[in-house]
Formats: structure tokens, sequence, C-alpha cells
């Protein structure tokens, strides 16, 4: 009766927990926003729009210029950063794959915001570190640690 309750137990907690030890399938793009001198640009709005679902994530450039959009969704991508004085610029077709860490840096022309310049993709793919996929039965690993 004691392993049946504690064999029971083991598989609850197992079951609810397994979406803990999934690997999710989100990548992170970051950069830096500078103007033609090289002078970073702080505060600059900087949005990404998923091209397959019509959802974009938004943030700002911190004082460093730099800005991160963490957790996105794996797909093709159009970024875009702007910022009152500067032209926007626009990145297209951006691919982020699992795990993917694309640095997508803007260099910002002074101009009005409603000049609008569109730039193929030019961005590096850093992958920092190598990522294991590991499937595993829930139940299995719970009758193993009994």
């Amino acid at each position: 009766m004691k392993r049946h309750v504690l064999a029971s137990l083991c598989l609850l907690v197992c079951g609810a927990s397994r979406s803990l030890w999934g690997q999710a399938a989100t990548a992170t793009i970051t950069g830096t926003v500078t103007d033609s001198t090289g002078a970073v640009v702080a505060g600059a709005d900087i949005s990404a729009k998923n091209t397959g679902t019509g959802i974009t994530r938004s943030t700002q450039s911190d004082n460093q210029g730099r800005y991160s959009l963490a957790d996105l969704a794996i797909g093709a991508y159009d970024v875009q950063a702007g910022k009152t004085g500067f032209r926007t610029l626009i990145k297209k077709d951006i691919t982020l794959t699992v795990g993917a860490a694309p640095v997508a840096d803007f260099q910002l022309q002074v101009g009005q915001t409603s000049e609008t310049v569109n730039v193929e993709a030019n961005v590096s793919q850093v992958e920092l570190r190598p990522r294991r996929f590991l499937r595993w039965s829930g139940k299995a690993r719970c009758a193993n640690s009994l």
C-alpha cells in the first residue's frame, strides 16, 4: 500500500511538472541602435512583427542604445527601429529558429519619421550554446526514481 501511494504521488508530481522539462520554442533578437556618426540612440522604438501570425512585440533601446526582444516564437520577423528626428528603418525576413539569438543592429539616419528605409535582413546569427532536446516519459522517469 505504501509503495502504491508513493508511486501514485511520484506520477502526479512528474505529470504536473512535465512542462518544466520541455524546451520552449522561442528565440531572442538583440541589437544596438546608433546614428550615422556611431553615437548610441537611447529611447528608440523597436518592434518585431511575426510575418506569419501578425503578432508584434515592442521595446525601447536603453541608455547604451541596446535592446532585446526575448521569448519570440520561432518564425520570420520584420524588425523596425525609429525615433523622432530619424528615418524609420525596417529589416525584413529575419528568421528565428529555436534558441537562436540573431543580432540586428540599426544605424538610423537623420530625417522625418514618415520616411521609411527597408533593408534586406542583414543580421548575425549567434548561438549562445548548443541545445539538446530530450524526450522522456514522466512515468518511466518516476518509476526509475523509486
